[in-house]
């Protein structure tokens, strides 16, 4: 069987901790070895909190990137540098880190000058706006130069499949829109859900025409294909009566990754660590209080104790974090890093003697997995999983992998992060268990790779005679 070629619509630009989103890079960067050859339609990014292009330095040379540039209103994009507020295009971020926000850092200095006070108002009427505009997210705005693009591929390369990666969802509109007039087998990846997700916009109107989106492409891939059994039975059971094939693929790690890595330790310090994005219904304040109470307890030296966070601590615009450290009077005490090479970052985890996962309170956030979790795997430190029941908790469960605590409940939390201390300070604090093969077959990037390219060949096979009449 020669190679075969694969047309991969997808954000493919890696946010710092994003690991959802490598979902795709490392898809890319294994299928090859399988026997595919990707080509990504992939967006340009304009206007981002956080890139690592270092990442993209891991695709072989036979992956060919087409990238479109996002769409961005005239003006818009200076306004945005200028006011500081807007996050990661197609993800939400935004509106994640609204609600509860104190002022920003820049204007608690002085009352701001009136265009500073225009460009932050004008920067939240557009926030507003694209809510009921920018639908199913803010790539929209790349739909028509995406599909333009995506028609010279397919007219340029002898593509035998099709794979779009969600979100932002618009990928797979573009895929949708490809396929109308050239069917090829389609395999339309979810890593999040689309309508059942826990971040939607509340706009009856907006999440009835969403719907109507997301059931035409269940009812047109071959293959839905997830990330958690969770979000497979929610598919199942709001579009089963459609859907053709129901399939999950875990998100993960690269083992390759960590060859190489050196630890960066702090001497002398019980280090938590955490690598990630923080908003509105994901932050550290609770558990930075249980550190605080625990200090005052006399149950932690605070001379022992240090908490490194990586990544966005505080989304521009915002310091409901920050404030909560200057607040609590721990500013000896944690140590925020912000955005770091994904290398980087794992030399951060892999210095820590505890790795710290805060999961979302948001109601059914229990069903999703975060991407770091795989990472925190890999490296192998105890993991203090801050999250309610779920996927997530299960696997830490399972595989004994730390300790799991309800992210709003402040006494577990304590109890944990004391019991972690403690074992520190008698040099009892060891690795976590060795994963054992099953959970490298479902968490590895490149045997999802090897599962997804086994996917890819039988779907080929099955259309063959009807992929025959297109020539």
């Amino acid at each position: 069987m020669g190679v075969r070629n694969l047309l991969l619509v997808a954000y493919f630009f890696p946010p710092v901790g994003g690991g959802g989103v490598q979902r795709a890079l490392k898809m890319a960067k294994y299928l090859p070895e399988f026997g595919w050859r990707p080509h990504v339609l992939a967006v340009d990014p304009v206007a981002h909190v956080s890139l690592d292009p270092s990442l993209l330095d891991q695709l072989p040379p036979e992956v060919v990137v087409h990238r479109v540039p996002e769409w961005v209103p005239p003006g818009l994009a200076k306004l945005v540098a200028r006011g500081g507020g807007v996050a990661p295009g197609g993800a939400g971020g935004a509106d994640r880190a609204k609600g509860g926000g104190s002022e920003a850092a820049g204007t608690r200095q002085g009352a701001p000058s009136l265009a500073a006070s225009l460009r932050a108002r004008a920067v939240q009427l557009l926030k507003t706006a694209r809510k009921y505009v920018l639908i199913p997210d803010d790539q929209i705005l790349w739909y028509i130069p995406a599909v333009r693009e995506g028609k010279k591929m397919l007219a340029r390369y002898p593509i035998d499949a099709v794979l779009s990666t969600a979100g932002p969802n618009t990928n797979h509109l573009v895929a949708l829109a490809l396929l109308r007039r050239r069917r090829l087998p389609w395999v339309a990846d979810f890593r999040d859900p689309w309508t059942q997700n826990m971040h939607r916009s509340g706009i009856r109107w907006r999440e009835a025409l969403e719907a109507r989106m997301e059931r035409r492409v269940m009812a047109t891939a071959d293959v839905v294909l997830t990330v958690t059994r969770s979000f497979a039975e929610g598919f199942r059971e709001k579009h089963g009566d459609v859907i053709q094939r129901l399939e999950v693929i875990h998100n993960g790690f690269d083992a390759a990754d960590y060859v190489g890595i050196e630890a960066d330790r702090v001497p002398g310090k019980c280090v938590f660590a955490y690598a990630g994005i923080f908003y509105k219904e994901r932050n550290p304040r609770l558990f930075l209080r249980a550190v605080r109470e625990l200090i005052d307890a006399g149950e932690i030296d605070r001379r022992d104790i240090l908490l490194r966070f990586a990544g966005v601590f505080d989304y521009p615009g915002y310091t409901d974090n920050a404030d909560a450290v200057a607040q609590l009077g721990l500013s000896d005490v944690v140590e925020v890093l912000g955005h770091l090479p994904h290398r980087r970052a794992l030399a951060l985890l892999k210095g820590a003697d505890v790795l710290l996962l805060v999961g979302d309170t948001a109601p059914g956030s229990g069903a999703y997995i975060p991407g770091k979790l795989f990472e925190y795997m890999a490296v192998q430190r105890p993991i203090l999983a801050l999250t309610l029941p779920g996927e997530a908790a299960s696997i830490v469960e399972r595989f004994r992998l730390g300790e799991v605590v309800r992210p709003d409940d402040l006494p577990g939390m304590k109890r944990a992060v004391a019991s972690f201390y403690r074992r520190w300070k008698a040099g009892q604090l060891q690795q976590s268990g060795v994963l054992p093969p099953e959970a490298y077959a479902l968490y590895e990037r490149r045997e999802q790779a090897r599962a997804l390219a086994a996917l890819l060949d039988e779907l080929t096979m099955q259309r063959k005679p009807a992929m025959a009449s297109f020539s």
